[in-house]
């Protein structure tokens, strides 16, 4: 069994939504203790520094995908996910947490759980958006850094101008790009990076 935190990327688990929900009395905004705002997923990328781990909703609904790990059960065990990979504060007041680059997660068309095709999308997906690092192994989706903000955005709009071309009431029928169904930024956007001073990224090898 799956230890508490351990809610590991592919994992089924039931996360709070953040939407709205109708219990009888009109529709309300969700909170945490409305057992009605959960729902079942997957985790598709682990926690970031915030605790936030990223839910690959069952129903196909790309919103409200990051879910603190406190609102996130494993479906297994209805035990609640802890701070597993979630750096953890210790005593020295000056602690910082580790920076990140700008981080895109491309979701791909359902012919990623074909072996062949993942690893051709992957592959023409790194050529043409030329990421600084990939993290990949997933059916559906990969995961792609950038160490300049302005290089980050350039490669987001790409895929996304694409992206915005289908006319398809379903975007689960679109596919106007030939690798890439649906693309959002992971963490602080570029322009939150502007505002704070965070042009580019040096890893921390290179520091």
């Amino acid at each position: 069994a799956a230890a508490e935190g351990d809610c590991r990327v592919g994992e089924p688990v039931t996360a709070f939504y953040a939407g709205q929900v109708d219990r009888g009395h009109g529709v309300e905004a969700c909170a945490p203790e409305m057992s009605e705002c959960y729902f079942p997923g997957k985790v598709s990328a682990p926690p970031d520094r915030d605790g936030l781990l990223t839910i690959e909703w069952d129903d196909g609904d790309t919103s409200n995908r990051h879910v603190h790990y406190a609102q996130v059960k494993h479906t297994a065990s209805d035990e609640w996910c802890g701070p597993a990979g979630v750096p953890e504060l210790d005593d020295d007041d000056n602690w910082v947490p580790p920076e990140i680059a700008c981080t895109t997660l491309l979701r791909l068309h359902w012919e990623g759980s074909k072996e062949e095709w993942n690893r051709e999308a992957v592959e023409e997906l790194k050529r043409t958006l030329e990421p600084d690092e990939v993290i990949d192994g997933f059916d559906w989706h990969v995961i792609m850094r950038f160490n300049n903000v302005d290089r980050c955005q350039a490669a987001f709009d790409s895929v996304n101008n694409v992206l915005k071309q289908c006319t398809e009431q379903d975007p689960e029928h679109c596919h106007t790009h030939k690798y890439v169904k649906a693309i959002e930024y992971v963490g602080d956007d570029p322009e939150q990076r502007r505002r704070s001073g965070r042009h580019v990224h040096v890893p921390r090898e290179e520091l």
